[in-house]
């Protein structure tokens, strides 16, 4: 592993929105580990997908870990979102992996070996990417105890400080909340995303817990909604409410 980064050191990288980097002071701090919680259906994996674009227009080398599709279905996923990324998975720039594998059926033991797998690997290739996103955590640590979730998470926090962004996304109902609290306290970024319906629309909203290294005060509760030719759109919460 190189060098380890100082505080000093922490940059923002777009998230290849306008819209969403004003609200965000500017980006997503990189180095950091961040977390996005929310159900299915909040659009924690589009927010992942969006910054996994901005992070790739930013000329960073992404790896993603996916757990709920393909990989074929994942790309195809993030091309109708909006994100043009099959450049840069041909370029090797994007590079998914998928833990649904044809033919494949993951016994109780073998599931417990994934978060162990999976951050051996981190640490192993962690010359060869700038980011790494798993999506989603929760089926990763299906059958995990406490302490190999702890384990895991321990192991992103050395990858951060040494200089890399990781980027989970997790649903709440699949981690106890002692757990998901001692997970929110080790992570630099923290977003939990719901669904609610505002002035009679349906949107999703994105509370920010936490964001270290945001250098300014950023906006804590995002109002959006996917558009497949935009991705993430913004919505004012007074054009919600009309």
């Amino acid at each position: 592993m190189g060098e380890i980064m100082s505080v000093n050191e922490i940059r923002l990288i777009s998230t290849g929105n306008e819209e969403l980097d004003a609200r965000l002071a500017g980006g997503i701090p990189f180095p950091s580990l961040i977390v996005i919680e929310g159900d299915h259906g909040t659009g924690k994996s589009v927010v992942a997908q969006q910054f996994i674009f901005g992070a790739l227009k930013s000329s960073l080398k992404v790896v993603v870990i996916t757990t709920e599709s393909t990989t074929l279905g994942y790309i195809k996923r993030m091309e109708q979102a909006g994100f043009p990324i099959l450049d840069y998975y041909i370029t090797g720039k994007l590079t998914v992996y998928s833990t649904q594998l044809p033919g494949v059926k993951w016994t109780k033991e073998y599931s417990r070996l994934l978060p162990a797998i999976t951050s051996n690997y981190m640490v192993l290739r962690i010359k060869y990417y700038d980011v790494f996103v798993i999506d989603s955590f929760s089926h990763l640590v299906t059958y995990s105890q406490p302490n190999e979730v702890l384990d895991f998470f321990t192991i992103a926090r050395q990858i951060v400080d040494k200089g890399r962004l990781v980027i989970i996304t997790v649903h709440p109902q699949t981690i106890k909340e002692d757990l998901l609290t001692r997970i929110r306290a080790m992570c630099d970024g923290y977003f939990v995303l719901k669904n609610a319906v505002v002035g009679g629309r349906f949107v999703k909203i994105m509370n920010i817990v936490k964001l270290k290294g945001a250098p300014t005060v950023f906006d804590s509760n995002i109002t959006f909604d996917v558009d497949p030719a935009f991705g993430i759109k913004i919505i004012p919460i007074a054009l919600a409410k009309a």
